[in-house]
């Protein structure tokens, strides 16, 4: 895919106030670690996550995103009447029913002639919601659209304790829910617009896709409970991420060395070191922050993105990758020229 038209015009974001340490659900989960003889502190060695976020009680998703659009509509200095689609693309949601994006629509007071809808591929969903925003603006249906999402991982994490503290003590039941531990909860949004009335000129570039489905059950989740199996997503996701990269760099003609900034959904650090050797990446040009934040889901991306920018670590000039991976196996790569 390759666009021609469509630029970045803004983003913002919002990370929680409430601090949640892995530490702190190792305390909770102390009965299964003394039954098992799992040493404390192995979530976070085997991670590289110190800590998590969590939304004030009474904030819901759509709270979330509605505060990182507003956010973004003000770094864009894009009036909100010239949002002509708003995509949801949280993992999270407020209900099954009605789409998340709609109540989003109503508390940013968007334009009823804009669409909103969610899109949903777990970890790859802003990435998909990118690339439907910029076909309607290439396609001339839309000047300008708003992609948001927000993660809220509280309940899921919560039951997951109370599961595991009210069943015997099982190694493979902690082993399988080990991935509810290491998310944690932000929200992040972006207006793109037309190249025409750019004010910008930050270029989305294109990019390219690949899925290997055959492995969608290594990590399947409800509201209250997620089972992964690590070691094998994470060899699996390897495959993929190496083959959309190999497939972005001849449909674009880039090469490792023409990348100056990097960033991608984080999982584990393990996991973020596996994958760059497999992409012959520098480290020194990826922007981590699952440390602090947690896996933040279809948030960890663009918001790695977002805030790379505000501490300078992206500027002007610089040619950027969006690097993201869902669940499923599938795996999305855009190119950026800030």
């Amino acid at each position: 895919m390759q666009f021609d038209n469509v630029c970045i015009e803004g983003m913002g974001y919002v990370i929680p106030n409430h601090v949640v340490s892995t530490a702190w659900f190792e305390e909770q989960l102390e009965p299964v670690y003394n039954a098992l003889g799992a040493p404390q502190g192995f979530i976070e060695r085997l991670t590289g996550i110190r800590e998590h976020r969590w939304w004030d009680e009474g904030v819901q998703v759509s709270d979330g995103s509605t505060m990182a659009g507003e956010r973004a509509l003000a770094a864009a200095e894009t009036d909100r009447s010239e949002i002509g689609c708003l995509i949801n693309t949280s993992v999270c949601r407020d209900y099954i029913e009605p789409a998340t994006a709609s109540i989003i629509h109503h508390k940013l007071g968007l334009p009823q002639r804009a669409m909103s809808f969610d899109i949903v591929n777990a970890c790859l969903g802003f990435l998909n919601g990118m690339v439907v925003i910029a076909n309607m603006i290439e396609l001339g249906q839309i000047e300008a659209g708003l992609v948001v999402a927000a993660e809220a991982p509280r309940e899921g994490q919560l039951a997951t304790i109370e599961h595991m503290l009210s069943n015997p003590p099982d190694k493979e039941a902690l082993r399988d829910n080990l991935a509810s531990f290491t998310l944690g909860a932000a929200s992040v949004g972006m207006v793109l617009r037309h190249r025409s009335s750019s004010k910008t000129g930050k270029r989305l570039l294109g990019g390219e896709a690949y899925s290997n489905t055959e492995h969608c059950h290594l990590c399947v989740a409800q509201r209250t409970w997620m089972r992964t199996k690590s070691s094998e997503l994470l060899a699996e996701g390897t495959k993929v991420v190496t083959q959309v990269w190999d497939r972005f760099k001849r449909s674009l003609g880039w090469t490792n060395d023409m990348v100056d900034r990097l960033f991608t959904h984080q999982v584990s650090e393990p996991q973020r070191q596996v994958a760059l050797r497999a992409l012959a990446l520098s480290p020194e040009i990826d922007y981590p922050t699952l440390h602090y934040l947690g896996n933040t889901a279809s948030v960890a991306a663009p918001i790695s993105m977002a805030i790379g920018h505000d501490k300078g670590f992206l500027q002007a000039g610089d040619r950027a990758i969006l690097f993201g991976v869902g669940s499923g196996i599938s795996s999305i790569v855009l190119a950026i020229q800030w």
